[in-house]
């Protein structure tokens, strides 16, 4: 016996639009993620604080 397909919510008129034009603007402001030393060491002084809070 088959499983009956079901339908998927499709986007239309003034919704789709604003998705549409929102979706544009994510892409050309995409931000970027910085691995530098001074990042890495900041988060690796982080971590250890919470290790030592969460034990």
């Amino acid at each position: 016996m088959a499983i009956p397909v079901r339908s998927f919510p499709v986007l239309e008129g003034e919704v789709a639009e604003r998705f549409e034009k929102n979706a544009r603007w994510a892409e050309k402001h995409r931000g970027s993620i910085t691995f530098s030393k001074e990042k890495i060491e900041s988060f690796n002084k982080l971590m250890e604080k919470s290790r030592k809070n969460f034990v």
